[in-house]
């Protein structure tokens, strides 16, 4: 994440899903924890300037109190993560772990002084978020690649997979935001993440919902299939179901094109 995206469409697919995890403020089913991954802004290019479906009336009914307040912080100049909290984007419940996932670019640094800087960053979250159900990490491209090992200057862009393990194993249930590339389809990024996820976390449901506004982005909701679980995947998919199915994909549902309200299908156990 960097501060230089808060208020783009992205964002709002993503606030609106979980708000729509947890349920309403009078009977909320969930406390989320946000670990931002925050990185530091760059501007060689123009990311983050996604931000018309603030003058879109189709867009405000879909989520109108949060489309106001994003338009606030946008309008407003406000484009940080601090704001999210400040403008009562997600419930008042919400763990926020803000710490930045890596040192600066401009701070000279070895590869070992950048793994330390990671591990105390990791276990500064796992305490911050320990009392949180589901865990949203919001890394600024995603799940690890080959390309980038921890140690390089750019790692700060990723989570990596030994990074999200301590939350699974602890109980969390996981909610990962990935960047599709350009290499192969969509489909065969997202079968090939699921196929990565039921090595990596035991007795895992794997729900990819892909967001199609802007670039292309996958929410990866990972729970354990018990009654939680079921109704996370409940609430995702009335939310697509309704107007929001415009704009969201379900890879992995029933039919592959749309999702229904019973228990997604792409079940791992």
């Amino acid at each position: 994440m960097q501060n230089r995206y808060v208020g783009d469409v992205g964002d709002y697919g993503k606030y609106s899903l979980i708000r729509r995890l947890c349920g309403s403020e009078t009977r909320p089913l969930v406390r989320p924890g946000v670990v931002w991954c925050l990185f530091h802004d760059e501007t060689f290019n123009n990311d983050g300037k996604h931000t018309s479906y603030l003058t879109n009336p189709e867009f405000a009914r879909l989520d109108p109190d949060l489309h106001a307040s994003l338009h606030s912080i946008v309008s407003n100049g406000h484009r940080s993560i601090s704001a999210i909290a400040e403008y009562g984007c997600l419930p008042a419940s919400t763990i926020f772990f803000s710490e930045p996932i890596s040192v600066t670019q401009s701070t000279r640094s070895r590869p070992i002084e950048r793994i330390r800087y990671r591990e105390i960053w990791l276990q500064e979250c796992l305490q911050r978020t320990q009392q949180c159900e589901l865990v949203f990490f919001d890394p600024d491209n995603g799940l690890e690649v080959a390309s980038v090992p921890k140690h390089h200057p750019k790692a700060g862009k990723y989570i990596y997979w030994d990074e999200l393990s301590p939350f699974w194993k602890r109980g969390n249930t996981l909610l990962i935001y990935h960047h599709l590339n350009r290499t192969v389809s969509a489909a065969q990024q997202v079968e090939a993440l699921t196929r990565r996820f039921t090595t990596e976390f035991d007795q895992a449901t794997i729900v990819p919902l892909v967001f199609r506004r802007g670039s292309s982005r996958v929410f990866w909701l990972i729970h354990r299939g018990d009654d939680f679980g079921r109704e996370l995947g409940r609430r995702a998919a009335i939310m697509l179901s309704g107007d929001w199915s415009r704009h969201f994909r379900p890879f992995g549902w029933p039919n592959r094109d749309q999702a229904t309200t019973g228990t997604p299908c792409l079940s791992i156990t």
